[in-house]
């Protein structure tokens, strides 16, 4: 047997060192006696995961006073996210890996800790647990309704949901985030028009009984100060079995003040959540892994301000907190090695989000309460060859049952009126393959196809007699079906480098849409896209890095949220569209110590053609435009990064990293109520680690520059025309302590 290692440095126990060794090497570490262990094969890449803290290659951490040692033979990274562990030379498309690592100064990080590390991935900023997500340009509007979303969203094998917002899970104990930028219908189904984000969470070690304890305390200029705590806990059952618990608490100090009650620092954001792993080899190669998920955000206020008034302050008469509930079951049978495979996910997701919002007019107080309900069942099985002998397959079936449901009221002084609400049901039907060929030796083909039948039904409540009138004309109990096809050709001319192109479809069912008076039965919208692309090396691995893509997709009968003329969401289809995306990325290591990265996106997205119906709602001026931009996506996103770690004396090594990132000017969303502009702001941070084999110390600033900036123009749905702005969290400084056992 003969494995190439990278060297293994510091204290610790010769258990932790041997684990180290046999997971670089791809073995597993049988203990046989009190002080003896046995190497063997390991029977699943995924059955042991990564210790708390994964050891870095010699070529980053070797101070320069170093014996050289022999660097280990470069390894490709499997593109999970391809559900056909696919080597990530062999991928067509645009894809992007963060190691879970990174997150480990920042104590319990959500979404956001993501969007700054990339260009291609954005979200609205309405608050934690209430936003949309967005991946290449491909947004629809700033609300979270019965539409689906356009980006999917998976912890694990999991969707973690199907409409309504990002439940913004935190990144505690992750093994890596993967972005597979879209659309990618014929493996994902509905809803991953612009992509989908990959969760990956540390899984059960069957190795060693170990844990981390981690706890942090931040303060915010020109507010309130917080804290964060977080544990892990893995234990061993037997050779073959393991629990993993892990458990967070944080809150988030609050910012913006209230003038009308004199209020200061009015939205705090509590954060609380946990999970727990079993992992159990049932026969040789053969693993059960079963998860639960929970997680509740409470925010004391929102976050908006209002342009105009002294920074990072409003008049708000009415206080409009938020929570966000979610929780999500699974259970995974799974065969990871030999030369067939197999995976089979079924669980269930639920998430709901209460919300409170100003709707006070001149001397009238008021307040909108809105409460979002949704819940998912579904089932995803497949087989798959991975490349071998010049050919690789993939076939699957998906089941998916889902409800989505939001009422609403309206409450002046003791009278509370209930307003019109809305509920969707979709069962989705699911049969899929993609099979990819070698045409030449450095040459290969793929081709793929989705075939769902959806199933759709519809009601609402409280309605008043002319829109029931109309809800009885409306055909809300229908189906739909769509084939989705895919189709790409790879090439690498040279050693590291490749190129790519490829054709791929998305979609989204139809659903029933209901606000006071007004009833639409949107139809599905489908997203065709022409990619060209190519990859240079991989970052971390080589000394210079380089991929870039660019893109056209054409947008039928876009579902979009905008605001009716009583200031509620309500959603249709607004026209047809077309977005253009142009992506590049690199990296380039200096020095074994020092790297530098960067990175642009530019995105120009049109609504070409408005439909009828949203020229009669908007009004003639948005025909006389004949185009309008797709919201949400800013023209111009750039970043840039530096990594620097070195060696310091007593086994601590120095982990620093320092970024920057320009998010251009974009619009709110659609209708004649939504053209604030927004964005045209730097956001940047830095992070210090000082790291030792059995503790860590960590400094982390973010908005280095304390920009107010304006991330998203809206805050309250019926408070329009009172220049709302959505601030950057001021500077915020934690010290951090994480303690391995």
């Amino acid at each position: 047997m003969n494995r190439p290692t990278p060297a293994i440095r510091g204290r610790m126990e010769g258990a932790d060192a041997l684990a180290r060794l046999a997971r670089a090497s791809g073995l597993k570490l049988k203990k046989v006696g009190a002080n003896s262990f046995v190497l063997t094969a390991a029977p699943a890449r995924t059955a042991v995961a990564p210790p708390p803290r994964k050891p870095k290659p010699p070529v980053i951490t070797a101070s320069r006073a170093d014996v050289p040692e022999p660097e280990p033979e470069p390894q490709d990274i499997i593109v999970t996210a391809s559900k056909r562990d696919t080597l990530s030379q062999r991928f067509p498309g645009q894809w992007s890996r963060i190691d879970g690592d990174e997150f480990t100064p920042l104590g319990v990080p959500g979404t956001e800790a993501i969007e700054v590390r990339t260009v291609g991935f954005s979200s609205t900023h309405l608050g934690a647990g209430r936003n949309k997500l967005f991946i290449r340009g491909i947004a629809d509007s700033s609300f979270s309704g019965p539409t689906q979303s356009p980006v999917g969203q998976y912890f694990g094998d999991m969707r973690t949901g199907y409409s309504g917002p990002d439940p913004d899970l935190k990144l505690v104990d992750m093994d890596s985030i993967e972005i597979l930028e879209g659309p990618q219908g014929t493996l994902y189904g509905s809803g991953a028009l612009g992509g989908i984000v990959l969760f990956k969470p540390n899984m059960p070690q069957t190795s060693r009984l170990s844990g981390l304890a981690s706890v942090g305390v931040t303060s915010t200029w020109h507010g309130d100060m917080g804290y964060d705590a977080s544990g892990v806990f893995n234990a061993p059952v037997s050779d073959s079995a393991a629990l993993r618990l892990v458990g967070y608490h944080a809150r988030e100090g609050g910012y913006i003040d209230n003038i009308a009650t004199g209020e200061k620092d009015i939205n705090d954001v509590e954060i609380t959540g946990g999970r727990a792993t079993f992992s159990a080899e049932l026969v040789p190669g053969w693993f059960v892994d079963i998860s639960g998920v929970a997680q509740r955000i409470d925010g004391d206020d929102s976050q908006y301000a209002q342009d105009g008034e002294p920074s990072l302050s409003r008049d708000s008469v009415v206080d409009q907190p938020f929570s966000s509930d979610f929780s999500l079951a699974s259970v995974v049978i799974r065969k990871d090695m030999g030369p067939i495979r197999f995976r089979s996910t079924t669980g269930a997701s639920w998430q709901d989000v209460d919300e409170t919002f100003d709707a006070s007019t001149g001397t009238r107080i008021r307040q909108l309460d809105q409460h979002s309900n949704a819940r998912a069942v579904s089932n995803e099985t497949r087989l798959w060859r991975p490349m071998a002998d010049g050919y690789s397959w993939l076939v699957g079936f998906s089941l998916i049952d889902h409800r989505y449901d939001t009422a609403r009221d309206v409450t002046e002084g003791d009278s509370t009126t209930d307003l019109a609400g809305v509920e969707n049901n979709v069962r989705e039907t699911t049969l899929y393959g993609e099979a990819a060929f070698e045409i030449l030796p450095e040459v290969e083909a793929s081709l793929g196809g989705r075939y769902t039948i959806s199933k759709l039904s519809g009601s609402g409540e409280h309605l008043s007699p002319f829109a029931e009138a109309k809800l009885a004309q409306a055909d809300s109990d229908r189906k739909e079906h769509r084939f989705l096809p895919s189709a790409a050709l790879l090439a690498r001319p040279i050693e590291g480098l490749t190129l790519y192109a490829r054709y791929q479809q998305g979609f989204r069912p139809g659903g029933l849409s209901i606000a006071n008076d007004t009833v639409h039965l949107y139809r599905n919208d489908r997203l065709g896209t022409a990619e060209a692309g190519f990859r240079y090396g991989q970052p971390g691995r080589d000394q210079f890095d380089l991929q870039g893509s660019a893109t056209l997709s054409r947008w039928k009968d876009i579902q979009a949220d905008f605001l009716d003329p009583s200031g509620l969401p309500v959603t249709n289809n607004i026209g047809d569209g077309r977005v253009w995306t142009l992506t590049v990325n690199g990296g380039v290591r200096v020095t074994p110590e020092l790297r530098f990265e960067a990175g642009v996106a530019w995105n120009d997205g049109k609504i070409t053609h408005p439909s009828n119906e949203f020229i009669a709602f908007a009004g003639p001026e948005i025909a006389r435009q004949g185009s309008m931009e797709i919201p949400n996506i800013a023209r111009i996103v750039a970043r840039g990064a530096v990594d620097w770690e070195t060696q310091l004396g007593g086994d601590w090594r120095l982990e620093a990293n320092a970024y920057a990132r320009f998010v251009g000017r974009s619009r709110l969303g659609v209708g004649p109520h939504l053209g604030d502009e927004q964005g045209d702001y730097l956001d940047s941070g830095l992070i210090l680690r000082f790291a030792h084999p059995r503790r860590a110390i960590s400094l982390t600033v973010t908005n280095l520059t304390d920009e107010i900036g304006n991330r998203f123009a809206f805050g309250a749905p019926i408070a329009t025309g009172a220049d709302q702005i959505t601030p950057l969290r001021p500077r915020t400084i934690r010290i951090g302590f994480e303690q391995p056992f």
